[in-house]
């Protein structure tokens, strides 16, 4: 809480009057959260001692409790027992027994019995629980001292029956005080609790309120800028000098207190230099340099890293935060010179690695920043001196955190025991540093001849004389830092090399030298040593690749360059793979060294390849590729290298790769010209890699193939024998490009795929059967590029191309469909030939390839014919007629419920024709003999269908069908009548709905609905199909309603007997059988829905009666503006009110009555808000100002009104 306080203070104080009143407010909020929690802490501690004292007092109560139950408990066992004896006292004496658990015996005297007394049960009292346990426990122990003395007597007469025991009425609880919302006023509590908008809104206002009046304080009371600073300067040596005092009590609050007064001094003199110009930016500079020395002499004063961290942040962005943009080298030098002096004196009696990183970041982050940006080279005198300190210093500070972790951990002489000790940290300086340095070096030296290459040696030698110095001197604890040390020397002569040599020279170089260095570290078994080799390596893969130079000159090498950096680059890589091969199994199985050796092999290989694309043209350097992968499968396969068959699978892929990437048309291709250029030579340099890929997949794949079959077991080819095959025999069909153009290739190419998928049914290879799959889909898609036109023979190469896709897909079909009656070896029987949805595909591509060649072939034939007439929808019927005949006859006799399945498509076949050609009458051009003949079919093929398709697929085509064939017959009414009386006629909108309506109708006749189809499909028909053309019905109701004016010309309009509001009459009554017929009684929204639609009929009759008959406009502006019109709707509708109201009453149906209530309201609200309504915009804004206070006082004010109970009424 006091933080938080502090916090708002601070906030308030900024608004009022800058940092003086931020630092007094945020102090006061400080002490006011601080006695605030503290208040809280207290009323919570004597709220948790109230709590405690009551579970006391509780518990004490349940033990009491539990202790009065058991005494009851016992009280009533012994008064039941003495009833027990009393009752058997009044029994005989001869009996001798008495009716207790344990009879008493009588003496032998002869004396009479004296009855004894038997005192009365006590009377078990519960006591009073006192307020305080203490009382509470003695009045426990008070009665259990009371004990029950019942004597045994030797006879007991008969008593009285025991009176019930008195029971004390419950008290009764009192009156509860009735509560405050109560004895309000109903408008002050619903003011108070009833959560009112107005009250939050007011709150609201007031809180901005303030929150001005604050914002205007602080706008017109300030305090001078200079006073503000010093306000701050002094809080902050405050806060430090507090800091200074609590260092022996609370070390880490005091550092943070250090810390913090560090800052404000630090950032109150960037302030006051960057954004008040109080300080000159030369004596900000020193200020700052000042305040980084302070942290830092705090922190080596107090052992407190943190501090250092701190000021050595502020000390390294001093000179951005400082800087003015002038070029002055010398002063920043110095001063990081003397930043990085203290860090190095540090460093030689603290290991903080935390700081030394800093040191190192912050030193060349800004050196190379102001060589980025201001460097020359007649500056090389100044930067280079600055360079090497710089260098020299963090070179020496790492090595003095080496020295000083190891003498504070005190680890032994292991290696691994002082790696772990010198952490990453020192790491990053071993080898940033150096790399750091030579990338400014290389800045400054690079104007020179060989200048770069003369500083890695020197850098080179430098570190090799401290890797020595370090061996010497610290032999067991730093030999690891050492090798480091030698491993940079190492690198910077690896960099030396290409800095003073060309860049093929470099590589040839790096790869001897990279497999000489592999050679030394298995020698010495040096892993690191093996690894860096390894890097070399690819470092001069990565120089050879930059000297190689890509030409894409045409019928040249790829790649231009010197033979020798391939050459000993591969033989270098090899020779590492090969001794990688010989080392122990120990050192090859680490996580570490186990990739070494593939990746030379890799390195290697790919080296290699180089060659051949150095010295052929791309289409045959892509040949020489793929026949290199065959020694290398033979490796694996003969002699058991495994390493090598990835390798054959990468070269074969690069290898396609590459030679497509070299396919490309010719310039000048006409109609007969070739699809692919360059011939014989592509075609062969095809074939030769299609042969190499399938002789690599072949010469596995028939070991394979008789040894699974030998052992009955299924095939299981690898994804390279899968990809391998159908690679190859894609390839030799991509050869025939070379010869053959985009069109011949369409035909040939779906022909083809039969083989292939002959023979990967036989072979159970599913990769070439997708190859057979693709092979037809290529070649539409040769026709789609490539789109002939048609030529005036009988049977151009459209048509051929057409005609074998579709017969190419049907055969593959027909293939397919076989496999379910051809028995092959188990595991063998390509169980995916029945896998949806290709079963269905095929044989449904198929038909559209036919259909479409002969399509386009007749179209051909008839404009050459009949040029003058439209018979394409004449042909398309008969063709789609034709084919579901010829489909479902070789579906019965093959037993191919697929192509079966597929006639079903005929309906939609005949919907895409119709809909082609929509602009005719469907009994134009032999339609009138067409459609009916296509009916019958219809009709016949749905009793074939369920032997192929499921029911609710059948029930698809039957709704379908259905459909089709109404909108053709409503298609033919409705264009018929509009020929005759013209499109807006009301014969013509009558003519829409006659066939709808008349479906509606006979559908729902009985002695239809026994006949086929209807008797086994009645609700498919009745529902499923007929709901959208009920609905359509229903639409072209409201509609035509809307739209039509009616006429009945060459009659006279008379109401109710015009053909449009007969046909609607007609079509409302056609749609009532229908829902009776499906449904039997109306649902009240059905009655609703009717209702209305009638009610919108009545309105539009007395519409159009008074547009026929008082000339009023068909228009809606009109008939709004006509108060003739208004006048008769509002009276026809208040008829219409009046009806209903009677007849719900008559009928006791609330809804009809309340239905004719509403319309009654409307019409009144009618004749206010049209008829009588003032359009003028004065008592518009009287209404808005009226209506505001009203709901104001409503909402305020009005209680909510009570409920009306009624009872329920009865279903009829």
């Amino acid at each position: 809480m006091g933080l938080l306080g502090g916090v708002i203070g601070l906030l308030l104080g900024a608004v009022l009057g800058g940092v003086p009143g931020a630092l007094l407010l945020g102090l006061l909020g400080g002490v006011g959260g601080y006695a605030w929690a503290k208040r809280g802490a207290e009323a919570s501690g004597q709220r948790a001692a109230d709590a405690s004292q009551t579970q006391i007092a509780i518990a004490e109560l349940r033990a009491l409790v539990q202790t009065l139950e058991r005494r009851l408990s016992k009280a009533e066992t012994e008064l039941r027992s003495l009833r027990q004896q009393m009752q058997a006292g009044s029994a005989p004496a001869a009996s001798g027994e008495s009716a207790s658990p344990k009879p008493v015996q009588a003496p032998s005297t002869a004396s009479p019995a004296v009855p004894a007394k038997v005192p009365a049960p006590p009377s078990v009292t519960l006591p009073v629980v006192a307020a305080t346990p203490a009382v509470a426990k003695a009045e426990v122990n008070a009665e259990a001292k009371a004990e029950i003395d019942l004597p045994l007597p030797l006879e007991l007469p008969p008593s009285p029956p025991v009176q019930p025991r008195p029971v004390r009425p419950p008290a009764v609880p009192p009156v509860p005080a009735k509560p405050l919302r109560e004895r309000l006023p109903a408008p002050i509590a619903n003011l108070i609790w009833g959560g009112n908008t107005l009250v939050k809104i007011g709150v609201f206002i007031l809180f901005l309120g303030f929150v001005f009046l604050l914002r205007y304080t602080a706008e017109r009371v300030t305090v001078p800028i200079e006073l503000r600073y010093a306000g701050v300067a002094l809080a902050g040596a405050a806060i430090l000098a507090l800091g200074w005092w609590l260092r022996e009590r609370r070390r880490d609050y005091a550092l943070s207190l250090q810390g913090m007064g560090v800052g404000v001094f630090y950032l109150t003199c960037l302030a006051a230099v960057k954004m008040h110009g109080l300080i000159a930016p030369e004596a900000g500079f020193g200020l700052l340099a000042l305040v980084a020395m302070l942290g830092a002499a705090l922190a080596v004063l107090q052992n407190a890293p943190v501090l250092a961290i701190i000021a050595a942040l502020e000390g390294f962005a001093s000179p951005v935060l400082m800087s003015t943009g002038s070029n002055r080298p010398v002063p920043l030098f110095l001063y990081l010179t003397i930043l990085d002096l203290g860090i190095f004196a540090i460093a030689w009696f603290k290991a903080w690695r935390v700081l030394n990183l800093i040191g190192f970041v912050g030193t060349f982050a800004l050196a190379a920043g102001w060589a980025d940006k201001y460097y020359s080279p007649d500056q090389y005198g100044i930067a280079q001196p600055f360079l090497i300190l710089f260098f020299l210093l963090f070179a020496l500070i790492g090595l003095l955190f080496a020295r000083r972790t190891l003498a504070e951990s005190q680890v032994g002489a292991s290696p691994l025991q002082a790696l772990k000790a010198v952490g990453r940290v020192d790491s990053a300086l071993v080898f940033g540093t150096p790399i750091t340095a030579f990338g400014l070096q290389y800045l400054l030296s690079k104007e020179w001849h060989n200048g770069p290459a003369f500083s890695a040696l020197g850098l080179a030698a430098f570190y090799l004389l401290l890797a020595r110095l370090v061996f010497q001197r610290q032999k067991g604890g730093l030999s690891l830092l050492a090798e480091a040390y030698a491993i940079v020397a190492g690198i910077f002569v690896t960099l030396a090399i290409p800095l003073g040599l060309e860049g093929q020279w470099t590589s040839a170089a790096w790869a001897v030298e990279g497999a000489g260095m592999f050679w030394l570290g298995a020698r010495q078994q040096r892993p690191y040593a093996r690894l860096l080799a390894l890097l070399v390596l690819f470092g001069a893969a990565f120089k050879l690749l930059g000297a190689t130079v890509v030409d894409l000159t045409p019928g040249t090498p790829l790649l231009m360059g010197s033979l020798i950096g391939p050459i000993l680059l591969s033989l270098s890589a090899l020779v590492v793979w090969a001794l990688h091969r010989r080392l122990p199994e120990a050192e090859r199985a680490s996580a570490l060294q186990r990739p070494l050796g593939l990746l030379a092999l890799w390195l290697g290989v790919g080296a290699g390849l180089m060659l051949p694309w150095q010295l052929l043209s791309p289409p045959f350097a892509a040949v020489a590729t793929a026949l290199l992968a065959l020694p290398l499968q033979y490796l694996w396969q003969q002699r058991g290298l495994a390493e090598f068959l990835p390798l054959s699978h990468v070269l074969r892929l690069l290898a396609v790769g590459s030679f497509l990437f070299t396919l490309h048309r010719p310039v000048d291709a006409g109609a007969e010209a070739a699809a692919l250029a360059s011939g014989w030579r592509g075609a062969l340099a095809a074939g030769l890699i299609a042969l190499s890929i399938l002789g690599g997949a072949l010469w596995s794949m028939l070991a394979q193939r008789r040894v699974w079959l030998a052992a009955q077991q299924a095939a299981q080819w690898s994804w390279a024998q899968q990809l391998g095959l159908a690679g190859g025999l894609a390839l030799l069909h991509l050869a025939t490009l070379f010869g053959l153009g985009w069109n011949e290739a369409a035909i040939l190419w779906p022909l083809t795929a039969v083989g292939v998928l002959a023979l990967s049914l036989r072979m159970s290879h599913s990769a070439t059967a997708w190859l057979a799959l693709a092979l037809p889909v290529s070649a539409l898609g040769f026709l789609l590029m490539d789109w002939p036109s048609p030529a005036q023979q009988a049977a151009h190469r459209l048509f051929y191309a057409l005609l074998a896709l579709g017969l190419g897909l049907l055969a593959q079909a027909w293939l397919m469909a076989g496999e379910r009656h051809h028995k092959r070896p188990p595991g063998w029987a390509n169980l995916w030939t029945r896998q949806q949805p290709l079963p269905w595909l095929l044989p449904g591509w198929g038909l559209a390839a036919w259909l479409l060649a002969w399509h386009l072939e007749g179209w051909r034939m008839l404009s050459l014919a009949a040029p003058e007439g439209d018979w394409a929808l004449a042909l398309d019927v008969g063709l789609i007629l034709c084919s579901s005949v010829l489909a479902s006859w070789i579906a019965r006799r093959r037993d191919w419920p697929e192509l079966g399945a597929i006639t079903a498509a005929t309906v939609p076949g005949l919907m895409v024709a119709a809909l082609a050609y929509g602009g005719e009458l469907p009994s134009q051009h032999w339609g009138w003999l067409l459609w009916p003949l296509a009916l019958v079919w219809h009709l016949r093929l749905l009793r074939e269908l369920p032997r192929w398709l499921d029911a609710r697929l059948c029930a698809g085509v039957h709704v379908l069908g259905f459909w089709f064939f109404a909108a053709l017959a409503m298609l033919e009414a409705g264009r018929r009548a509009g020929l005759v009386f013209g499109e807006t006629s009301g014969w013509t909108v009558a003519a829409w709905a006659a066939v709808p309506a008349l479906l509606a109708w006979a559908l729902s006749r009985p002695a239809l609905q026994a006949r086929w189809p209807l008797q086994a499909w009645r609700q498919t028909y009745l529902e499923l199909a007929m709901a959208p053309v009920a609905a359509l019905l229903m639409l072209w109701l409201w509609l035509g309603n809307v739209l039509c004016e009616g006429s009945a010309a060459p009659l006279p309009y008379l109401p109710l007997l015009n053909p449009l509001e007969l046909a609607q009459a007609l079509s409302l009554a056609a749609l009532l059988a229908w829902w009776r017929a499906l449904y039997g009684a109306l649902r009240p929204e059905v009655q609703a829905l009717l209702a209305a639609t009638a009610l919108a009929l009545i309105t539009g009759l007395v519409l159009r009666s008074v547009h026929h008959l008082a000339g009023v406009a068909w228009d809606w502006d009109a008939l709004w503006a006509s108060r003739l019109a208004q006048a008769a709707v509002s009276i026809v509708w208040a008829l219409c009110g009046v009806l209903a109201m009677v007849w719900g009453n008559r009928r006791q149906t609330r809804a009809t009555w309340a239905a004719g209530a509403v319309l009654l309201g409307v019409v009144v609200a009618k004749l206010l808000l049209v008829e009588m309504a003032d359009r003028g915009g004065l008592y518009r804004i009287v209404s808005f100002i009226g209506v505001g206070v009203l709901i104001l006082v409503v909402g305020y004010f009005a209680p909510v009104p009570g409920k009306v109970v009624e009872n329920k009424e009865q279903a009829a």
